[in-house]
């Protein structure tokens, strides 16, 4: 493969910051367009929105809102960078030089609480007997995970009742850790008990398919488990593992793809095809990264060609995160074609190569029986599977058998669970950065020299500092946490 590394570039990047907080009443969003009043709405008239809204925190939006969603995580996993044609500023520019302020995490805070609240109406709102409750709930805790593991300590028992109190307290972050995987045994419970109603309709991820969203909730234990346990010895983690295989649904083995009817027209498009497809200031304003291009190279790795594009002179060329030196713009490597597929592309919540990589760590560590080998082998199969390879278990196998570096062939790796690491990296490449994020603080790997060149010698900050809204609206819970700018370096106690 062809690569062409640069040093380069700036012109201007800004990130304007949403702004909402867990203080906002249960009621606050529930009016659609038409000003229709919320006695009128049921879950089902927010099921499929809330799904949304996932998959716009997952994949970005556009530069204005860059902080309103995952963005930020995307870029220092090295999946991409800001093209040196563009200057960094604003939130851009924070997020480059790991200079966060309370400011830069009001989206991301914001959005989440707003679709738990939403979710919340779907669990109280929702046709009886219908699947829309487990799953809404499965869902919220999926949403309370990602807000604990970028911010640590924040409102849970009491922010699930808006409006008993504008003012939630804190739980700590291991509290609610410990609650998340009852309330998915409860989700899964009412999961079990529904039966097939009208709200089937407005469930655009599994279309009404209890088997698969108990998948979907075990797969997110399994995520929250795996959070907590560095070596496979902790007793809970242990017992909780065996729970999930005594009650026998085992995991995803598919991708979980919401699809509600995406389409090439405004508005209506793939969130990720809006935010970075041709023609989108984003597609010309970030490029791949040196970090994920470079490995991918040196491993002889066919997916360079799916994650990225040849630039205009056949080459594929990466930006490296944080520099500011300039060069003639449009040189970079763009995404490639396996991520960029159509404006119709469904979004991708959970993919089945994640899954099939954390029951791979989990049989590594001792946590799971089976073979760790063979669900590394569904990991790499179901990336290339997802990516759009023609006869992709047949590439995937020949890829993997065919190297002889251990980072790629499972029987030649002297360190199995660093190989499953490196693989479950690679196949979240600008697909889900943060969780790419949360393995890279709890694993170490991928190992990434230089997090940004922008910031010499600084290492990447281990979580958000509470949102500046929280500072006006619920001062006292969250001043009694006695948060200092330094704590961008406190870890998540999993870590």
């Amino acid at each position: 493969m062809s690569i062409k590394n640069k040093t380069l570039l700036c012109l201007g990047l800004c990130g304007l910051i949403a702004f909402a907080s867990c203080t906002k009443k249960l009621d606050t969003n529930l009016h659609d367009p038409n000003g229709t009043p919320s006695s009128q709405l049921t879950g089902s008239d927010y099921f499929a929105g809330s799904l949304v809204e996932i998959i716009y925190n997952k994949s970005g939006i556009n530069l204005f809102n860059s902080t309103d969603n995952y963005d930020y995580a995307n870029q220092w996993m090295g999946y991409f960078a800001r093209n040196y044609g563009w200057a960094s500023s604003g939130n851009q520019q924070f997020m480059e030089d790991f200079q966060l302020t309370n400011n830069f995490g009001n989206g991301v805070w914001g959005s989440l609480y707003h679709n738990i609240y939403d979710l919340n109406f779907v669990m109280a709102n929702s046709t009886k007997g219908s699947i829309l409750p487990g799953a809404a709930r499965a869902l919220r805790s999926m949403l309370f995970q990602d807000l604990v593991d970028q911010y640590g300590n924040m409102p849970y028992s009491q922010a699930e009742n808006p409006l008993l109190t504008l003012t939630p307290g804190y739980d700590s972050a291991i509290t609610i850790y410990r609650d998340l995987i009852p309330q998915l045994d409860t989700a899964i419970s009412v999961i079990s008990a529904s039966q097939s109603t009208a709200d089937d309709a407005s469930d655009v991820l599994f279309k009404g398919d209890k088997g698969l969203w108990i998948q979907f909730a075990n797969t997110i234990k399994l995520r929250i488990l795996l959070r907590q346990v560095p070596n496979g010895d902790q007793s809970y983690v242990t017992t909780e593992m065996a729970n999930i295989v005594n009650q026998g649904g085992g995991f995803l083995t598919a991708d979980a793809l919401v699809q509600p009817g995406f389409t090439n027209l405004p508005t209506k498009t793939n969130p990720f095809w809006a935010a970075y497809g041709p023609g989108s200031q984003n597609n010309a304003s970030f490029s791949a990264s040196t970090v994920m291009l470079n490995f991918l190279d040196s491993i002889n790795d066919p997916r360079l060609g799916y994650f990225y594009a040849k630039n205009g002179d056949s080459l594929y060329v990466g930006e490296q995160f944080g520099n500011n030196t300039f060069y003639n713009a449009g040189s970079a490597s763009a995404y490639g074609p396996g991520l960029l597929k159509s404006a119709a592309q469904p979004g991708l919540l959970i993919s089945a190569s994640q899954s099939f990589f954390m029951q791979a760590e989990a049989v590594q560590r001792g946590l799971l029986n089976g073979s760790a080998a063979a669900l590394y082998k569904q990991g790499v199969e179901a990336s290339f599977n997802f990516l759009g390879f023609p006869n992709a278990t047949a590439s995937a196998d020949a890829y993997m058998s065919g190297s002889g570096n251990g980072m790629v062939n499972f029987s030649l790796s002297t360190n199995p669970l660093q190989t499953i690491m490196y693989q479950k990296w690679i196949s979240e490449c600008c697909l889900d950065g943060l969780e790419a994020y949360n393995d890279y603080r709890r694993t170490g790997f991928p190992f990434i020299a230089v997090p940004s060149y922008g910031a010499p010698g600084a290492a990447f900050p281990v979580r958000l500092l509470y949102p500046e809204t929280e500072y006006t609206q619920n001062p006292v819970n969250v001043n009694a946490q006695n948060q200092t700018a330094a704590d961008l370096y406190t870890p998540i106690f999993w870590q």
